[in-house]
Parts: C-alpha cells; structure tokens; sequence
C-alpha cells in the first residue's frame, strides 16, 4: 500500500472513531448537562417561591389599601358604581330612574378604550349636585364626561321634578 492510500485510511479511521466516540459518549453527556442546567433553573425558582410569595402578598395588602382608600371592593365596576349609587340615593334622598348598559369603545391600534356609564337620577338640584361631587371626590370610579339637568313635568299629577342625565367614563387598560 502506498502511503497516500494509509494516510487517506488513517483519516477516514480517526474521522469514524471520532462519530462513534461522540454518538456513544459525548452525546449523552451533552444530553445530561442541559438536563442538569434545566433542573437547577428549576431548583432556584423552587427555592425563590416563598420570597414571590410574601413580596405578592405584600403587594396584595397595598393594592388592597389604595382600593379601600378610593371606596372600590370587589370586580366588577358597573356593580359598585349601582352599589354606591344605590347607598347615595338612600342618604341623600334622590331615586335612580334608569341605569343603561355601559357602552365599551376600544381603539384597535393601541387596544385601549373606555367604558362609559350611562344613569339618570331624580331628586332636587342641591341632593343631585352632592351625589355628582361625591362620585367625582370621593369614588374613583372614572371621570363625569357629562352631566344635563332636566326639568319635567307630570302632566297626570301637575308637579314638576328635577332630573340629571349623568355619563361617567372608565379608561379600559
């Protein structure tokens, strides 16, 4: 044989060695050392649970402060504003005549909107310009965009009532 052809053999040889030697040997511990890094990362969240946990409650106490703070409680927004309208009405003499369903508007460019409450309440001027301040001053529930008085008459009875047209907006996040 010529030594042109052993060392052609010779590299053809180490070049199979070396694929049997990576399939048997560096394979598996490539495959067990990203196992081992996985499972670390694993333990560390493992071991930083209780540390979240008390810094999420923590957070949830101060969340909870700011909602006391800005007289909202619970989920839904519409049923607080109906509770709180409901509470106002019965402390300050005014009835609440209708409560539409809220209309939602969402621009599709920046996926934000508002949602915008629509109610008409009845009583005289000084009791429906109390309720209008404590919904602005007292409740966060969003911003009065509109408000119009409206004079009527019960052409049945004769008398003459005051009504108030309110839109409160809400942004959506």
């Amino acid at each position: 044989m010529q030594q042109k052809t052993k060392n052609i053999l010779l590299i053809v040889g180490l070049f199979c060695m070396l694929l049997i030697a990576y399939q048997y040997g560096f394979a598996k511990t490539f495959t067990l050392r990203s196992e081992v890094a996985k499972l670390e990362h694993e333990k560390d969240k493992y071991l930083a649970a209780p540390m979240q946990l008390a810094a999420l409650t923590k957070k949830k106490q101060q969340l909870d402060a700011v909602l006391a703070k800005n007289n909202v409680e619970g989920n839904s927004v519409q049923q607080n504003l109906l509770k709180t309208l409901n509470t106002l009405s019965n402390t300050s003499n005014i009835k609440i005549i209708a409560f539409e369903e809220p209309h939602v508007f969402t621009n599709e460019t920046t996926n934000e909107g508002t949602t915008t409450y629509d109610f008409i309440l009845q009583g005289d001027y000084k009791a429906l310009i109390q309720v209008i301040y404590a919904l602005e001053q007292q409740y966060s529930f969003g911003n009065i965009a509109q408000v119009k008085f409206e004079k009527k008459k019960n052409f049945r009875t004769g008398a003459r009532y005051l009504q108030c047209r309110l839109l409160l907006q809400r942004l959506n996040q």
